[in-house]
């Protein structure tokens, strides 16, 4: 099997498009991690089901990958069984078919499934995309440049808000570019080949396109904002039966991160075994990728005086996806997360 690269997936349900980050598919089956209750531990598990979590090899889910390599489920007294999955839309139809209890996703694509599920509810972020988005561009010097000129973009629904917002940081719209709709993988080639001037990608496609197209820039990327917010979703019932449980998950994924903080390098191989990847390029990943801990999550996802919580992230998305058509109702930010896991931490 060949080392995969980092990319994203693009999955589209009967309900829309959703997307998140993930590593490249070998085309194998989901893979399951079970973690039983093999140490002394707070509380029994005995007669309760497994915690199912459904998540895909993504860097910034690493701590719970840790997590169960390192026993903290079991420290915890809980049960876990992890499937990983290749691609976002087996996530996400694990999670509508009720065949996962809890799914790490893109917190705006609460606003595309809710149209199924409208009891899903975001409890915890691990990481806010950084660098590792962005938009490069050949030959554009300023805001005039970008009239008329072609931007390729994937047509799901983080790249459409991530896109339009920038356009409107400088005071356009999708209306005043030539968008073209082509998947990651093909819009860099477009972009090398000078077929578009303007690219939506992310590494290690970044570093290939301005390598590739000598003389090209980064015009913007998601560092220090709040666009593409990760982490962890389940439906309102499952947070209610298995509320201590998911206390419990939470506590061993802020275990996980604790390591990785503390031990990086051991934590990093961990990820590059999990994720098919040297421990060398997760490195470089992480670095530009803002990762959030328990603390961070109180002072900065869930606090609403915090301009970057993942509330205004979902409420400033809904206009974008609505206009594009990517949904059919605005849904309020605050009814589609849960604060109350991560203040009980």
């Amino acid at each position: 099997m060949r080392r995969r690269d980092i990319i994203r997936s693009s999955a589209f349900l009967t309900i829309g498009a959703v997307s998140t980050s993930i590593f490249g598919s070998c085309g194998k089956s989901p893979q399951t991690s079970t973690s039983t209750t093999n140490v002394t531990s707070p509380a029994s598990t005995e007669g309760k089901a497994p915690l199912r979590i459904a998540l895909i090899p993504w860097i910034g889910w690493g701590s719970a990958h840790i997590a169960d390599v390192k026993g903290y489920f079991q420290a915890e007294g809980i049960e876990v069984k992890q499937t990983v999955f290749q691609t976002v839309s087996e996530v996400n139809t694990a999670l509508l078919s009720q065949q996962m209890d809890l799914s790490w996703l893109v917190a705006l694509d609460l606003l595309v499934l809710a149209a199924k599920a409208p009891n899903l509810k975001f409890i915890y972020a691990c990481d806010y995309s950084g660098a590792v988005d962005a938009i490069v561009s050949h030959g554009i010097k300023n805001t005039a440049d970008l009239k008329g000129k072609k931007i390729a973009r994937e047509d799901i629904p983080y790249e459409v808000v991530f896109t339009n917002k920038y356009l409107a940081s400088v005071g356009l719209s999708d209306t005043d570019v030539q968008v073209v709709s082509l998947a990651v993988p093909d819009a860099h080639a477009a972009f090398i080949a000078g077929k578009v001037d303007a690219a939506t990608i992310y590494e290690p496609f970044i570093s290939k396109a301005l390598k590739g197209r000598p003389g090209s820039r980064v015009l913007y990327t998601a560092k220090n904002s709040n666009t593409i917010a990760n982490g962890l979703a389940a439906d309102s019932s499952i947070l209610k039966t298995r509320r201590e449980d998911v206390l419990a998950y939470l506590r061993a994924i802020g275990k996980g991160m604790a390591f990785a903080k503390a031990n990086p390098q051991e934590a990093n191989e961990i990820v590059a075994k999990w994720v098919g990847a040297t421990p060398a390029e997760v490195t470089e990943q992480i670095a530009q990728v803002r990762l959030l801990d328990i603390a961070m999550n109180k002072s900065i996802v869930f606090d609403e005086k915090n301009p970057l919580n993942v509330i205004n992230s979902i409420d400033s998305a809904a206009p974008i996806l609505m206009k594009a058509g990517k949904i059919s109702k605005v849904l309020a930010g605050k009814d589609l997360v849960d604060d109350s896991f991560v203040k009980a931490l």
